[in-house]
């Protein structure tokens, strides 16, 4: 177990990305990585590794075993069978000590109520202990953590040292305890490595160079404390550290070297091939896996049944507004008003609610698909697989509410056609909100730069203004706008087959001006 040791910014986690091979973007790196003489590349190098970031990202609705066994069919792939990869979950389980919340949520800051940082932390050990690597990057795997849960973490770490792995760490400042578990430690300020080598080699070398460490003094601060560079004061502070005799190692080839040495020589005689492929498991493994995980979120999302009550109650208010509307002359503005609402109110309903539904997944998605667990395609695919039932289910249910509440044509095929509109509606409008959503990344920017594609889409949708009377250099609005097709869609499909319509005839039998046909209507709003 091998800590890398220094003050806020020395390097140790730009260190550990590049012994790593992940988050390279933006640095610029010379040098090359060799494991007992043998090259490795990036996909070579997280054949044989795992690597834990600072950070824990998961679906917060899925409970431990279900995560575990999720990523388990997407990480060992079809080299495992279902019952190795289920005594795999479980052997984790009970490695990390997660057996008394297996069948507990993950959780949702403010949201779900779920795991404690300590436990969190332990899953993400687990999520990575699946493919069996054997040397373990993590970075800052204590932070945020008491010094309890700490010493807990780290003790993980060392049971899984002790098992034979290589696992190398950074940590910013560990108790006495936790640094008792180390074997070795790395020193760095200012992006060099000071000393790296046993501990007790670290005490020695300190002492002979005029630092000794007190012996009711915890090691890890005392060093830390002596190589910290203060800021402001950077020639003060490195003429500090090397007045002792306390050096800078030049190049990293150093480190590299030592951690060779403690590599055992099955890592890189190991049967398992590398593949072509980044991905361990096949592409419908992946759409499987991934429908099911997206289909679990969607029935335990607490937003769900709040859409559905905020939904089930604009039905209600909507068609008592327009409840039982004959179709006479004098409610043919009234009848279209209530198409438009129809088609407003079904955009925005599932619009901006569907807009969290990507941000809030975004930063794990794009984590696991750089990690090489699945592809962009096949989240996608997924997760519109697996939302897909509530965006057929919820405009039907909204649709026949209003519709027989409102008193519309009381023609099966009718309904049939208003309820298929109301769907294409609804899809097309969660289209946009994933859109853009995956663009701006977050739901504050989503949510506010959404209406400024909308509005206009709406504003040209057939009801404000007819297509007739737009600018030329407007009427390509028109032709974008997916409100426009809602609206003419519905709209036909209500009046086309009205041939006659009450109200247009006085008492000497002459016809007002006003549309007596459905047909008639129809031309009127174009």
């Amino acid at each position: 177990l091998l800590a890398i040791m220094g003050s806020s910014g020395a390097g140790k986690t730009t260190l550990l990305n590049v012994l790593a091979s992940r988050n390279l973007s933006g640095l610029y790196v010379t040098g090359s990585i060799t494991i007992d003489g043998q090259r490795m590349n990036k996909w070579k190098l997280r054949e044989i590794s795992a690597f834990v970031q600072q950070h824990d990202m998961f679906v917060g609705t899925m409970t431990v075993r279900e995560h575990l066994q999720f990523m388990a069919k997407l990480r060992m792939g079809s080299g495992y069978t279902t019952a190795e990869q289920k005594f795999r979950v479980e052997y984790l389980i009970r490695t990390m000590g997660l057996i008394d919340c297996a069948e507990t949520l993950i959780g949702i800051s403010n949201t779900v109520r779920g795991l404690s940082c300590g436990e969190m932390k332990r899953l993400a050990f687990a999520t990575d202990m699946l493919t069996r690597p054997q040397i373990f990057f993590c970075d800052e795997p204590t932070s945020g953590l008491d010094a309890f849960m700490a010493g807990h973490v780290v003790a993980s770490l060392r049971r899984l040292a002790d098992d034979g792995m290589t696992v190398v760490i950074t940590i910013h400042q560990p108790s006495s305890q936790v640094y008792s578990f180390f074997n070795d430690i790395c020193l760095m300020a200012c992006g060099r490595i000071i000393y790296l080598g046993p501990i007790d080699g670290a005490n020695a070398l300190f002492e002979s160079c005029g630092y000794p460490c007190s012996d009711y003094f915890n090691p890890s601060d005392h060093f830390i404390r002596t190589i910290s560079v203060v800021s402001g004061q950077r020639n003060i502070s490195l003429r500090t550290i090397s007045k002792g005799g306390l050096h800078f190692r030049n190049h990293v080839s150093f480190f590299v070297i030592l951690i060779k040495e403690e590599i055992r020589p099955k890592m890189v005689e190991r049967q398992r091939t590398f593949y072509n492929t980044n991905y361990k498991a096949s592409f419908w493994t992946q759409l499987r896996a991934l429908t099911w995980r997206c289909w679990l979120t969607t029935l335990r999302d607490p937003m769900v049944l709040k859409t559905r009550i905020v939904q089930t109650t604009c039905a209600i208010i909507t068609g008592a507004v327009y409840y039982n509307t004959a179709v006479t002359s004098n409610t043919i503005i009234s009848i279209n008003g209530f198409l438009f609402n129809q088609v407003r109110n079904l955009n925005f309903m599932l619009q901006f609610p569907a807009v969290p539904a990507i941000t809030m997944e975004l930063p794990i998605v794009l984590r696991e698909n750089s990690n090489g667990v699945y592809t962009s395609t096949s989240y996608f695919l997924g997760k519109n697989l697996a939302e897909l039932p509530q965006y057929v289910v919820l405009p039907a249910i909204f649709n026949t509410i209003v519709y027989i509440m409102a008193g519309l044509l009381p023609s099966l095929w009718t309904f049939f056609c208003a309820v298929i509109v109301s769907v294409l509606l609804t899809n097309v409008a969660t289209s946009i909100s994933y859109a853009t959503a995956t663009i701006f990344g977050t739901t504050t920017v989503a949510t506010t730069v959404l209406p400024i594609f909308v509005v206009p889409m709406m504003a040209f949708g057939g009801f404000f203004i007819t297509y007739e009377s737009i600018p030329k250099y407007f009427t390509w609005l028109s032709t974008l706008s997916y409100f426009k097709y809602a609206y003419e869609g519905l709209a036909i499909n209500q009046w086309e087959t009205v041939d006659v319509i009450p109200g247009c005839l006085n008492h000497t039998g002459k016809y007002f001006d006003c549309p007596k046909t459905g047909s008639e209507v129809l031309e009127s709003v174009r």
